[in-house]
């Protein structure tokens, strides 16, 4: 149970049931899957039109603004189930408009109504790990960062090596909303109804678990029904986390003005794939990192529990800071193209992934320590990610300027046609398969042709 000495929460971990782990591991991925796959495939869904890139920011970050600014203050009146059901509903919608729709505005309309789904089952889960043993926050933010591994390689994998085309790689993910209701009822929902009754039958009563009882033994704390939160609590509970959300805000501030308008003009004629392709693999480094971030102290736990004291890292201002750092890097190396090969901003994506991942984890595990009644904290981390959603939204604003400038400096002053945009330079890019990948195969069965020939022979 979490209480006031959440420090030893840590070692509790062998009392979780393997299935409330796995289920907040898998919801974290099903929930932020769309999210990394709206971002990889960015590129594809403007392909052949002057848009900014940080436009299918801005579609992220105003929807996810709003919800995140708004839902949270009333989140604790709906039910989970409920609020499973709202988020797949907006997952599906958002999926039907971006596959069929023919105009990029209808595209980006569609991206928004994912995002918004996104936003609304990310802080409904982190809101329900309040209920449950610390671990649970682990395991939900390593599907968190998982997501960064499958939505990339997924998409990356059956547009760049397979040779689908961008629409029908989206379209083969539509059943995926689904398995969001069926993960909650059939695993976190079946105590809802026994406890919050008995809760009110003898409301006056206060109840405190008994760690040898049989009905307690899978970590979970028992959702008995507490007063709602003052307008006045939650604005001092937000005021007490506000530090994290400043500092949330300039890491993903830093994370998308980087990835969506200075690295999408950075291609390299030196390196052995075209320049839409960089986008993909930059995409893929960074979202490696970004697993690894939001994992390790979960595999930690899970492996090793001692050393998690030593990794944890509360002072989350140091994370901004190097988030920053990496954005100034990417900024120079466009502008002035000092940088020699294409590997050196793999890695730098790679690292910039980590320390993305690692801000959110530590952001997340740091405010479930300094807030310890439960609701207040419930209500501290469905508000915590609002943080982001200023930080994508003012990149995005910013992006739109900035990637036409770097562009044209890279055209025009140093004249690098081809390597100064990472997309398809036609608009068909969306609904036809990467001409690279087609080229590549064909060359490939040319080649087995060639042999199988010669072998005859």
């Amino acid at each position: 149970m979490k209480t006031s000495e959440s420090a030893n929460d840590m070692n509790s971990t062998p009392t979780e049931k393997a299935k409330i782990i796995i289920s907040f591991f898998l919801l974290g991925i099903l929930l932020l899957v769309y999210d990394e796959i709206c971002l990889t495939a960015a590129e594809d869904i403007i392909s052949g039109s002057r848009i900014s890139t940080t436009s299918v920011v801005i579609a992220i970050a105003s929807s996810a603004l709003v919800v995140q600014t708004i839902v949270p203050w009333f989140l604790q009146k709906c039910s989970y189930l409920c609020k499973s059901c709202i988020t797949a509903c907006l997952l599906l919608t958002g999926l039907l408009v971006i596959v069929w729709a023919e105009k990029i505005n209808l595209r980006l309309f569609g991206i928004s109504v994912i995002e918004a789904g996104v936003s609304f089952g990310e802080i409904t889960f982190l809101a329900l790990t309040a209920f449950y043993h610390d671990v649970t926050v682990s395991a939900l933010v390593t599907g968190f960062g998982s997501a960064s591994i499958v939505g990339p390689l997924y998409y990356t994998g059956l547009t760049t090596w397979l040779c689908i085309t961008p629409r029908i790689t989206v379209l083969t993910t539509i059943h995926w909303p689904f398995l969001i209701i069926i993960l909650y009822y059939c695993t976190l929902d079946k105590k809802d109804d026994t406890v919050v009754s008995k809760s009110e039958q003898h409301k006056d009563v206060t109840y405190t678990r008994l760690w040898g009882s049989a009905d307690c033994d899978d970590g979970e704390v028992p959702r008995v029904q507490q007063d709602p939160l003052t307008l006045k609590e939650k604005f001092l509970v937000a005021k007490q986390i506000s530090p994290f959300m400043t500092f949330l805000f300039l890491t993903y501030f830093a994370e998308y003005l980087s990835n969506q308008s200075i690295i999408t003009t950075l291609a390299f004629s030196n390196s052995s794939f075209s320049p839409r392709d960089h986008y993909q693999y930059y995409m893929i480094c960074y979202q490696l990192g970004k697993f690894l971030g939001r994992s390790h102290i979960f595999v930690l736990t899970c492996a090793c529990a001692n050393l998690v004291p030593y990794v944890r890292i509360q002072r989350t201002w140091i994370l901004a800071l190097t988030g920053l750092a990496h954005m100034f890097f990417f900024l120079t190396s466009s502008w002035f193209r000092f940088v020699p090969h294409v590997s050196i901003i793999l890695a730098l994506c790679f690292t910039e992934g980590f320390v993305v991942g690692s801000m959110f984890l530590n952001s997340i595990y740091t405010v479930s320590e300094k807030i310890t009644d439960l609701t207040k904290r419930e209500f501290a981390l469905s508000l915590l990610t609002i943080g982001d959603a200023f930080g994508k939204l003012t990149a995005g604003m910013l992006g739109l300027h900035l990637e036409q400038q770097l562009k044209s400096h890279c055209m025009i002053d140093l004249k690098l046609g081809n390597n100064c945009i990472t997309r398809h330079q036609k608009a068909s890019g969306w609904s036809r398969a990467n001409e690279q990948c087609l080229t590549n195969h064909h060359q490939f069965m040319k080649f087995n042709i060639t042999i199988s020939n010669s072998t005859a022979l």
